[in-house]
């Protein structure tokens, strides 16, 4: 069901996908008091908005990576005060927690700075997302008990109902338009989860697949890094569930190719990998993202599950993926082609 949306949100979903370099930067309130009655209409995702200080040398070197790193589109809309802003706001979070800033810098500037996952409209999300969704990770223990707290809790956040709805990739795919509609498919949800994440210092990604081997139809879902290991999980997901188990897991993903374009996993990257994400709503999944083809990380994951009995209670033991071999890490897997079926 469609949620009223009034007429200040409008406003601001429309300027939040104009071009960047006309809208006119301003200041971020520092003693904004956090609302966790939050409404959506409250939520301030427009594009542009600027800090105070100059930058860091810290925060020089973010601002450095994502321009090395930014697709030219970027280039071209993008403010220097916006990316400074993505720049602040994600080593702010990097102190927060003793597992934040535990997380290697390189894994940090890959898969906590970044302010975009795939082509969804570019957005500040980052310093709404930060103020309401830090207060939620506050006493966890690890990355993957702080992406536990957000999945359980940020889907019904104050008058939140957000729901799962086929079909609305690319329409449905940035948080003001997740938020706006109260609802996305696969792809939207993924992208408002590790955005979520990356808010509060979780390096996150989405990984998907674009088309199912036997089945056909796409997926995307939400990989979330922790001492070495992407573990996987889906957003909107029930509470509590265990990480590596989902509805795709150990089927179809054991059907999965590898090595194909199409049939194989990728993760999403920011930085330059020589291979790309397939975008499956592009007419022959054309993309110029950046990603790593992961396919033989599930594959070998699905197999070793596959051995596995189910416990005494009747409940299915729980495969750690990665555990016990490469857990996939950032480097793309030998022989992965740059885009073309094999």
């Amino acid at each position: 069901m469609k949620m009223r949306v009034n007429i200040l949100f409008i406003v601001l979903l429309v300027l939040s996908v104009q071009v960047f370099s006309s809208l006119a930067g301003r200041s971020v309130p520092r003693d904004k008091e956090l609302k966790y009655d939050i409404k959506r209409d409250e939520i301030d995702l427009t594009p542009g908005l600027s800090i105070d200080e100059e930058p860091s040398h810290m925060e020089q070197d973010c601002i450095r990576f994502l321009i090395q790193n930014m697709p030219v589109t970027d280039h071209m809309s993008l403010r220097y005060t916006f990316l400074h802003n993505q720049a602040h706001y994600a080593l702010k979070a990097r102190v927060d927690n003793p597992w934040a800033s535990a997380v290697p810098w390189d894994v940090f500037l890959n898969n906590v700075l970044p302010y975009a996952n795939l082509d969804e409209p570019r957005e500040d999300w980052r310093t709404s997302f930060y103020e309401l969704f830090s207060p939620l990770v506050a006493n966890t223990a690890s990355t993957l008990d702080a992406a536990t707290a957000l999945n359980n809790k940020i889907w019904t956040l104050g008058d939140w109902n957000i729901s799962f709805k086929a079909g609305q990739t690319p329409d449905i795919m940035s948080p003001s338009q997740v938020l706006s509609h109260g609802y996305a498919s696969c792809t939207g949800l993924a992208i408002f989860f590790v955005d979520a994440c990356r808010a509060v210092g979780i390096p996150a990604r989405v990984a998907g697949i674009a088309e199912w081997t036997e089945t056909g139809g796409n997926h995307n879902w939400v990989e979330v890094w922790h001492n070495g290991v992407w573990s996987f999980t889906e957003p909107l997901g029930f509470p509590n569930r265990p990480w590596n188990q989902t509805w795709f897991f150990p089927e179809p993903v054991r059907r999965a190719k590898l090595h194909s374009y199409a049939h194989g996993i990728y993760a999403a990257s920011f930085n330059h990998t020589g291979h790309f994400f397939p975008l499956a709503w592009r007419d022959e999944y054309e993309s110029t993202i950046p990603g790593y083809e992961v396919t033989k990380y599930y594959l070998d994951a699905a197999a070793e599950a596959g051995l596995v009995v189910a416990c005494d209670d009747g409940s299915p033991l729980s495969v750690e993926v990665g555990q016990g071999r490469n857990p996939g890490p950032d480097v793309a897997q030998p022989g992965a082609n740059d885009g073309k079926e094999q």
